[in-house]
């Protein structure tokens, strides 16, 4: 069989009609307006999917019945796309029919079909070696309905059998029956987790099959909601796989990883590099840093997950002699270099989304997506991660993987627990704004960014990557849109790097054109930006929350601004503490050092990573007050060409950037507060 063109075989790809446990009756429309229930010109009559995984190779039968009621549906509809691994899979296409009135017409012929190789990541550096079966379905109208179904046969025999399937009944767009079955042997054990209020299974037994059966009709559309965590799943859907340990799970990868990391005896260039650093580092901990970035800066990511290759690593010497591999082959590298050291170590695997709902989820190799390596010194477990660039700080210092649970890849294992990260201020900028005597002049700003933990790991690799001229306006041009102002560079960029402590300083000095804006009758303006709330916290839309909320990694951030006046000035301090739901809390004060120089400290605080739907209101009034209080501006009169000082005062209300705070320094030696 070919593609109809080169005589190339399709290879991998059958035609045959659909399974017996798979019936394909003719959809009704039952009178339906399809344009009422269409979205972009398609109207989804069905979707079936089926799993039987009674025979001598597994079967997926999927099934997709639309019907097109709008001139922008046709494009969406004409194309069929079917991806299958052709190493341990096979294609079988059971028909492509296009129904218009009483003619049905069948497009499904092999000529018509074309093979491609798509790499969706490619631009990540890896490569599946999936193929696409790809055709365009030809003389489409508005009215007809197109009628899809095909299998995919065969399975990834580095998984030993091992079944689970994650599948939706619950759409963002309107369908009219979803049916979902899963067919077993009796004696098969399954677990069943649900999802946004999906019923449970309809179970029968026929013919020597067990046969788990979801239906589901005009469930209204679900959308998901914005900054919901990875792992939420609101919708309706069914999570399904064979009765499994961790500990079995553990038991299908950790023979591949072993023979891996135990491939003979590591290459002698290797353990020479291994035992330099072991001469030169005398302690424990100190080694184990010193050989996690020697696989940082050594292996480039490259992954090949063809095949077995996405499940098993590459042997120890093929790894260290290409010096490039995936998260599978840094784990097992690295692995290495810390037992060579003595170090007791292992690969775990770890899944980047789900965080703490992997505890949740039905044990299955599907699990997980990503490996990383367990170090155990002095009774503590140590999370280090292979693929990163080269991180610096100490191993009490250093940005460990942190997500949620792991699983070791050792005898009688199960999952472990990754305890947080200790709670710390990863930004902490202090800035200095100067103002000027004669009006006209610039404001000078120095600025000092103090990045620690993950975010100095990550402005690292920024700096890193940018040659010291590019660096440069980077910052600077990032500062002017945050102050809608030119700015001109005073001193060079610097940076101050502590690699022990893992805290980087970036130092900026500027002499700010717009600091200060001509406002009213001879006033001049000052507004800080919001560098506090809206870069760290998520702005939710209004109405009740179904979802949880994400507020990403715990940390804690604090910007100090310092003004120091060219003439004496006083208004009233304040100091407003902001508690919020689930720990979260902020702190908004101003005092005065002298009466030419006043300090601004907001601080925030993120104990956790996930609020509650139920908390949202909460949020939201915590939002509120945080960013009417988080901001600092003034308004400064002039007198003369000069800013003329202030001898009264009188306390006024405080705002977030736009009218937080406006004061006012009058000639006649009055103070006036606005809201």
């Amino acid at each position: 069989m070919s593609d109809g063109q080169s005589g190339t075989p399709l290879r991998g790809i059958e035609f045959a009609p659909p399974p017996a446990s798979f019936p394909v009756p003719p959809v009704q429309t039952e009178g339906r307006d399809l344009r009422a229930i269409s979205t972009d010109g398609i109207a989804v009559l069905l979707s079936e999917a089926q799993a039987d995984l009674t025979g001598q190779e597994r079967v997926i039968t999927s099934r997709l019945v639309r019907a097109i009621t709008g001139r922008d549906g046709l494009q969406s509809a004409a194309r069929f796309d079917a991806a299958y691994d052709p190493r341990c899979e096979r294609l079988i296409i059971h028909g492509i029919r296009v129904i218009r009135g009483e003619e049905v017409r069948d497009e499904g012929r092999p000529e018509a079909f074309e093979l491609m190789r798509r790499e969706p990541n490619l631009e990540r550096a890896i490569y599946d070696g999936r193929m696409t079966a790809h055709m365009v379905i030809p003389d489409l109208r508005e009215g007809d309905i197109v009628d899809v179904s095909y299998s995919i046969v065969g399975e990834q025999p580095a998984l030993q059998g091992a079944f689970s399937w994650f599948f939706v009944l619950q759409w963002s767009t309107r369908v009219v029956e979803t049916v979902c079955r899963v067919i077993t042997r009796p004696g098969v054990r399954m677990l069943i987790r649900r999802f946004g209020g999906a019923s449970q299974p309809r179970v029968g037994d026929s013919n020597g099959r067990r046969i788990y059966t979801w239906r589901v009709r005009d469930l209204a559309p679900y959308l998901p909601e914005s900054f919901a965590p990875p792992w939420s799943v609101g919708y309706q859907a069914v999570e399904i796989g064979m009765a499994l340990t961790w500990g079995q799970v553990a038991d299908i990868f950790r023979p591949m990883y072993e023979s891996a990391v135990s491939d003979g005896s590591p290459p002698a260039d290797l353990a020479s590099e291994v035992a330099a650093i072991s001469a030169r580092v005398s302690s424990p901990a100190g080694r184990a840093v010193e050989g996690l970035r020697l696989v940082q800066r050594t292996l480039r990511y490259h992954s090949v997950a063809i095949g077995e290759g996405g499940f098993r690593p590459r042997a120890l010497r093929t790894i260290w002699s290409t010096r490039y591999g995936d998260c599978k082959d840094a784990s097992v590298l690295l692995t290495s270099v810390l037992r060579q050291m003595g170090l007791e170590a292992c690969c775990a695997l770890v899944n980047v989304g789900m965080g703490d709902d992997v505890q949740n989820s039905i044990p299955s190799p599907r699990a997980f997506n990503h490996c990383i390596v367990r170090l155990r010194l002095n009774g503590r477990d140590y999370w280090l991660d292979g693929t990163m660039s080269p991180q610096s700080g100490d191993l009490d210092n250093l940005t460990q993987a942190r997500f949620g649970w792991a699983l070791p890849l050792v005898e009688q294992t199960g999952l472990v627990r990754i305890q947080p990260t200790p709670l710390q201020i990863v930004r902490d900028v202090v800035e200095r704004w100067t103002f000027p005597r004669e009006i006209g002049q610039p404001t000078r700003l120095e600025c000092a960014t103090t990045h620690r933990g993950w975010r100095a790991d990550d402005t690292r690799r920024l700096i890193e990557n940018r040659d010291p001229e590019a660096l440069s306006g980077f910052y600077r041009e990032q500062l002017e849109r945050e102050l809608n102002s030119p700015l001109r560079p005073v001193e060079p960029l610097a940076v101050s790097d502590l690699a022990h402590t893992n805290t980087l300083t970036v130092h900026e000095v500027y002499d700010v054109e717009r600091a200060l804006m001509p406002v009213g009758q001879g006033g001049f303006q000052f507004l800080s930006f919001d560098d506090v709330v809206r870069p760290n916290l998520p702005f939710l839309d209004e109405g009740p929350r179904r979802e949880p909320i994400a507020l990403g990694a715990p940390r804690q951030v604090v910007t100090r601004r310092e003004f120091h006046f060219a003439v004496e000035t006083n208004f009233s301090p304040w100091d407003e503490r902001i508690q919020g739901p689930g720990g979260l809390e902020a702190r908004a004060r101003f005092e005065w050092l002298d009466r030419r120089r006043g300090v601004h400290t907001v601080s925030l605080t993120v104990p956790g990573e996930v609020l509650a739907p139920s908390q949202a209101t909460a949020y939201r009034a915590f939002l509120d007050r945080l960013a009417n209080n988080s901001g600092v501006g003034f308004i400064l009169r002039a007198q003369g060409g000069r800013f003329a000082p202030t001898s009264g005062h009188r306390g006024l209300a405080w705002g977030w950037i736009a009218w937080a705070l406006i004061i006012t320094l009058l000639a006649v030696a009055r103070c006036a507060g606005a809201t």
